[in-house]
């Protein structure tokens, strides 16, 4: 069955009910949806939102969601009484540190690993000339897939993981840049801030990324706080990071591409040199 998520993005829009319709008005025109067909409504604009609107949400048990301009949520409606969601939510965290989370890591961390190795291999196959420092990286992730796949469950299974992980990174950048043209190759992984050009796309396209998959895990009914692999940290969305790690070697292949086809252009890009101070 098709989801259907309604989205309101236009400054000065209106979400109001009529019986058991939504009624958006916007800047272009009024529309009428029948509260039926609505599994969730998201609001990234300044808009008006009547009461009666939000009490439809929680009648048929619709997500709505408050998110910023970027489409990042920060408030969600909760229905007052316990429903599916509560349920939902107290299987997720009495699986927290459990054999369930451990088999769920190891998934996750095996899909990671084998993602970046495709993109390495399908990186090697596209060049003429012979890359010592892709073939070793294809090496090591190789090895780090074995070492996840023959770890057995321990209390600290996520720090192993996650040093098995921190291994295969480093191996797995250096080749990623060593396919870069010459002017665009990095030392290291940087974050805030990106100290090149290819992290500041990353950083960029993976913020992206994030935004997407926390508001499909929200609209979901899990908390996005609570991560399986990730360890809970407070204000960070761990569970999002989580699942994250399945989509980062596509997102490393659109940046790669983004560098190798030469659509990125010098002009994108501000130093923070540059930036007028106060």
């Amino acid at each position: 069955a098709s989801v259907m998520i309604v989205e309101i993005s236009d400054h000065g829009s209106v979400l109001k009910r009529d019986h058991e319709c939504f009624i958006v008005q916007t800047p272009a025109g009024k529309t009428e949806i029948p509260a039926e067909k609505v599994d969730a409504v998201i609001v990234t604009a300044n808009a008006l939102i009547s009461t009666q609107a939000a009490a439809l949400c929680l009648e048929k048990n619709i997500q709505l969601v408050l998110a910023n301009w970027s489409g990042k949520p920060f408030g969600r409606f909760w229905v007052s009484t316990p429903g599916r969601a509560t349920e939902i939510r107290r299987s997720q965290y009495l699986h927290q540190d459990t054999r369930l989370a451990f088999k769920i890591s190891k998934d996750i961390v095996t899909c990671k690993l084998r993602a970046q190795r495709k993109l390495l291999v399908d990186l090697k196959s596209n060049r003429k000339v012979p890359n010592e420092t892709t073939s070793n990286a294809i090496k090591a992730l190789t090895k780090s897939l074995h070492s996840v796949n023959s770890l057995d469950y321990s209390l600290s299974f996520k720090q192993t993981l996650l040093g098995i992980e921190g291994f295969a990174a480093a191996e797995y950048f250096s080749a990623i840049s060593s396919v870069l043209p010459k002017k665009y190759a990095f030392k290291e992984r940087s974050r805030q801030p990106a100290r090149d050009k290819f992290n500041a796309v990353l950083n960029y396209v993976y913020g992206l990324t994030y935004s997407s998959v926390e508001k499909v895990v929200i609209l979901s009914g899990l908390d996005p706080n609570a991560g399986i692999y990730h360890a809970d940290s407070y204000g960070k969305p761990t569970l999002v990071f989580d699942i994250v790690e399945l989509f980062r070697a596509k997102v490393d292949r659109i940046a790669v591409k983004l560098f190798t086809k030469k659509y990125v252009k010098d002009s994108w890009f501000t130093s923070s040199e540059d930036m007028p101070l106060g």
